[in-house]
């Protein structure tokens, strides 16, 4: 082999090498940016359902069903209230009850501030965009419904968003992967709280 030859071999073997180990760092770099971007919008979803779920929670307790739209849960958390039973004194002590010292009574709390009491909201929560997708200008999906079990009537929702929405401006064979999973292990392509067919409230990410 002269030496020509043999020189360019080497160089064609080495600009190789070099495209290839290129190409290997631009996937794994491509990967881990989009699983670090997704890590953070999908926090910021979490926290946004499981807010939205006590929201739920309080509606069911009082009208016995999960609201089907935003503009109804936001309506009732500012404008409704919920009744509980307040205890004065011990009721227990058969003595202060005589005395007219403990007794029960039944008080309403505007349902909003009842959950801030609470402390079950997230720290940052605003009612106001409680149904926003974060970064995006689009609301969750939102559905409720009932399923029927053992000759009984049990309210269910459904709450969430897909990849497709969340992630559209990021890598499109990473999103198609990422709705390839969820759709597998879920039966959603995306995030979802609740579940409109099963008595579950749980967050397909659980």
């Amino acid at each position: 082999m002269n030496k020509g030859l043999k020189l360019g071999i080497e160089i064609g073997l080495g600009v190789l090498i070099v495209l290839l180990a290129y190409a290997v760092y631009h996937t794994v770099n491509r990967d881990i940016t989009f699983g670090d971007e997704k890590k953070v919008r999908q926090e910021a979803v979490i926290t946004k359902l499981l807010d939205a779920r006590e929201l739920q929670y309080a509606y069911e307790a009082k009208y016995s069903k999960y609201a089907d739209n935003w503009a109804e849960l936001i309506r009732f958390a500012k404008e409704d209230s919920l009744e509980f039973t307040k205890t004065i004194g011990d009721i227990e002590d058969s003595v202060e009850v005589a005395e007219g010292r403990a007794w029960q009574e039944k008080v309403k709390i505007p349902a909003f501030e009842k959950l801030m009491q609470d402390s079950v909201l997230s720290e940052n929560f605003n009612l106001d965009e409680i149904s926003k997708v974060p970064g995006k200008d689009v609301e969750f999906e939102i559905a409720a419904g009932n399923i029927v079990s053992a000759g009984t009537k049990i309210p269910t929702f459904q709450m969430g968003v897909l990849w497709d929405v969340l992630l559209s401006d990021l890598d499109r064979q990473l999103v198609i992967n990422a709705k390839e999973y969820s759709r597998k292990t879920s039966g959603y392509e995306g995030l979802r709280i609740g579940k409109i067919d099963e008595v579950s409230t749980e967050g397909n990410w659980q």
